[in-house]
């Protein structure tokens, strides 16, 4: 897969035009051949207080990614802290999971993914020149049918220049909630700009600084 080579982006945290917050995200190589995607945040807006960690331990089988271990960690003002917990048994077709109080054990198949490996799956297929396909990513013991596209493209400003992007939009079906991807063109599609869409309503922005 081309995008499998490491890296770290930093982001800025933006709501209504102020900063509010910083993010990383990150791939590595592991010593053991595997790889892992992690994504970092902590934001504070007047007495909202967020702090999140997501981790995706990943291997790629003829050029198919497997998530193998993803977590979730999250710690919030005005919510219980929370943990999502999967775990992908490839050899015996089998997810287990938790989070909170639930608790599954569900039948998986080849192409099933994370909400952190499937960007590695849109960034593939981006560089492959590929028409986007729907992929389908387990969440909460349920799955989710994530559609991609193309919306157009965008030069963004930023301390490393100018950077020519792909806009990709997400749509979830079903839920009133949009994203916003600016991949860089030149710079192996990596994902300089995050744009969270609730309602019609900007949520959060995430704007990258440094990579």
């Amino acid at each position: 897969m081309q995008v499998l080579s490491p890296y770290t982006i930093q982001y800025d945290v933006i709501h209504d035009d102020d900063k509010v917050g910083s993010a990383s995200r990150s791939l590595e190589q592991l010593s053991n051949g595997q790889w892992q995607i992690s994504m970092q945040s902590k934001i504070k807006y007047y007495f909202l207080k967020d702090k999140r960690q997501e981790t995706s331990r990943f291997e790629v089988v003829d050029n198919i990614i497997r998530p193998l271990h993803y977590q979730r960690l999250a710690d919030t003002s005005l919510k219980s802290d929370t943990t999502l917990i999967q775990q992908f048994d490839w050899q015996n077709g089998l997810e287990q999971g938790s989070y909170k109080d639930k608790k599954w054990s569900n039948p998986i198949s080849i192409g099933l993914l994370d909400q952190l490996t499937q960007l590695l799956a849109v960034r593939d297929q981006l560089l492959s020149q590929q028409a986007l396909k729907p992929i389908d990513i387990s969440y909460r013991g349920g799955v989710r049918h994530h559609e991609f596209k193309v919306i157009g493209q965008e030069t963004l400003k930023t301390a490393e220049g100018d950077i020519e992007t792909a806009i990709v939009q997400l749509d979830e079906k079903g839920r009133e909630r949009q994203t916003n991807f600016w991949f860089a063109l030149n710079d192996n599609m990596l994902p300089l700009q995050i744009q969270r869409i609730k309602e019609g309503k900007e949520e959060a922005k995430l704007i990258a600084t440094d990579w």
